[in-house]
């Protein structure tokens, strides 16, 4: 791809100014380059440890636009205990304005085949990648067209061959995506969420239904078994207990459903762990366990974050037992709404994927964009390749009957021994 006149290579001298001389742990140098927008330079680095911008990172996430999936604690716990098992490595870039922190993009580069990809760090754990913008930034960035933001990428991400960006919000908090110049394609799947700043009684007016009536009367059933306890479990053996029992749990629905198990890849538990032991000192978790027990025994249990007032749930499991006819996981979700709203929580989002019951809760539904820059004529190949696929899958997703019918198929292959 042909590099854009608006790009300059920055001296060796000023990149030593810029500390982007350090050697990696990776033993890869960071880059500098210069991208003069519409209304003010943008000074661009890209580094392989998020460690080495720990502090303009913090600085920018304390006052500027991102979710929960970009602060720096969450990206770096993934990028330590996940990213080398994928084969990947990070590529951090950090644009400044005006000589302070204006954006990041936590990226990894890793290869596949002949191809080498940009994707964002986080993976499928990853539901909502926006970039960390301070609102500065977003603006003038938003201001730029689709040539200029690609030769942008392609300065910093030298040697890759294309970036594919995935699940990329339309807007958030109020801000429009900066990079929606780029090419792209709607996501075969949005988000769910829904607001809790009037309180959880009117929350339960939007909802379709006797909602109370209906978990009280499943509580109560619940209570015939043993005493029934809700509880946010901040002490950090029981929390890690609840994070294995779902653990466990996931492992034995998904192998039942003939799904993958996105939570059984190497180095997820680790992260999963991190991010608890993370958490411990922290006002807003970046994960926190709740669980619902009967008779003493943990019956279904919840792994969510916290960040700006939003509370963003990840994971969600139950046992099969006596006690699942009366719906522990969907009480649970109901007693977690409730406790959120009584601590002054904002927003309540179920993260990305249709279920009924996100249905049954949410009156907000986040458009998601995967978009796409090709940097070479393999990557440009590979792009074509990755939005073919992408678009039947939507397709399928989007058919409801149909996908619900192929899940159907999957579940009973093990049966017949054919998968």
């Amino acid at each position: 791809m042909q590099k854009h006149g608006f790009f300059s290579q920055v001296r060796s001298g000023e990149m030593q100014e810029m500390n982007s001389q350090t050697t990696t742990f990776a033993g890869t140098r960071t880059q500098a380059v210069s991208f003069k927008g519409l209304a003010a330079p943008f000074q661009l680095e890209v580094f392989a440890d998020p460690a080495q911008i720990e502090q303009e990172w913090r600085q920018l996430e304390a006052t500027g636009i991102a979710t929960i999936f970009q602060r720096f604690d969450w990206v770096e716990a993934y990028a330590r205990n996940v990213l080398p098992h994928e084969g990947a490595r990070p590529s951090i870039v950090l644009g400044r304005l005006h000589g302070l922190p204006a954006f990041v993009l936590p990226l990894a580069v890793s290869r596949l085949g002949p191809v080498r990809s940009a994707t964002w760090i986080g993976g499928k754990h990853s539901g909502y990648n926006f970039g960390l913008w301070s609102r500065e930034a977003a603006s003038i960035m938003a201001c730029q067209d689709r040539a200029e933001i690609e030769a942008m990428l392609g300065q910093v991400l030298e040697g890759v061959d294309c970036a594919v960006l995935g699940r990329m919000p339309k807007s958030h908090d109020g801000v429009a995506q900066p990079l929606a110049a780029l090419l792209s394609d709607p996501s075969c799947m949005e988000g769910y969420s829904f607001d809790l700043r009037d309180g959880f009684q009117a929350v339960l007016e939007r909802s379709t239904g006797a909602r109370r009536r209906r978990v009280n009367k499943k509580e109560r059933k619940m209570s015939k078994v043993g005493a029934l306890q809700y509880q946010a479990l901040r002490d950090p053996v029981r929390a890690k207990a609840a994070l294995d029992f779902f653990l466990e749990q996931k492992t034995l629905r998904l192998a039942e459903q003939a799904e993958p198990n996105s939570f059984a890849e190497t180095g997820v538990r680790a992260l999963l762990h991190d991010l608890l032991d993370r958490s411990l000192t922290m006002r807003e978790p970046l994960l926190e366990m709740s669980e619902l027990s009967v008779a003493g025994k943990p019956r279904a249990v919840a792994g969510y974050g916290m960040y700006r007032g939003r509370v963003n749930v990840y994971f969600m499991t139950f046992t099969k037992d006596e006690i699942t006819p009366y719906s522990p996981g969907r009480v649970l979700t109901y007693r977690h709404v409730e406790d959120c709203c009584e601590h002054g929580m904002a927003a309540y989002d179920l993260g990305v994927g249709y279920e009924d019951y996100k249905a049954h809760w949410c009156d907000v539904v986040h458009e998601l964009n995967d978009a796409y820059v090709a940097f070479t004529p393999t990557g440009a190949a590979a792009v074509a390749a990755i939005r073919l696929y992408q678009a039947a899958k939507s397709r399928m997703r989007r058919n409801e009957s149909l996908w619900h019918r192929l899940k159907a198929v999957r579940a009973y292959l093990p049966r017949l021994g054919w998968i």
